[in-house]
């Protein structure tokens, strides 16, 4: 999830994703509120070779710019329009994810459509400062029974997936643990070896 130079360490934001495509990141969400449409049509053009090899592109929001350079889908929350809306505006195959920040919150959306639900902030972390981490154990009755695969997000470490995954979580999602990190494709492909050794076990 990219959030600005908070989260690429101060590098070019295309630069970082590629990099982080090429560790073996699945999905990414670009909420960069202040993009021109040249900003999203370059982002569209730059990242088109690693979508060809599987990334995943949404952008936060922005159903008009997911629709109009065919990216993946869009990313929503509480204040944006309903998951049914942008589902019926972009049709059956787009992917809708949903920000949400307790259970029953992630069960409407799943129930309106949905495609998957990030929830949110599991541990502590520096992009919501005043927010308290909910924990595992939140994070387990927040993903029961939901139908669509939660990602974890908030304060993710690798040495946090093993926990978030036996709490329920179908995956993780990172801002400055990923992008901000020293080596981004490497971090990536460390999310990816712990995540297998979890999914093998």
């Amino acid at each position: 999830m990219s959030d600005g130079p908070r989260g690429t360490g101060g590098r070019p934001l295309l630069d970082v994703i590629e990099a982080l495509a090429r560790g073996g990141v699945e999905l990414v969400v670009l909420r960069e509120r202040d993009w021109t449409g040249a900003e999203w049509t370059e982002a569209a053009r730059r990242l088109e070779p690693a979508r060809a090899r599987g990334l995943r592109v949404v952008a936060s929001r922005r159903l008009d710019v997911a629709r109009a350079l065919g990216l993946d889908g869009v990313q929503l929350g509480l204040e944006a329009v309903s998951v049914s809306e942008a589902r019926g505006f972009l049709g059956r195959d787009a992917l809708i994810g949903y920000s949400a920040h307790d259970g029953d919150e992630a069960r409407r959306a799943a129930a309106d459509g949905a495609s998957y639900v990030m929830l949110s902030p599991v541990y502590e972390t520096d992009s919501k400062p005043a927010a308290a981490a909910r924990g595992c154990a939140w994070l387990r009755q927040a993903s029961a029974d939901l139908p669509v695969p939660a990602l974890a997000l908030g304060g993710l470490t690798v040495a946090r997936v093993a926990e978030v995954l036996a709490a329920g979580a179908f995956g993780v999602a990172a801002v400055a643990a990923l992008g901000a990190a020293p080596d981004p494709e490497a971090a990536a492909r460390e999310f990816r070896h712990a995540l297998a050794d979890e999914e093998g076990r």
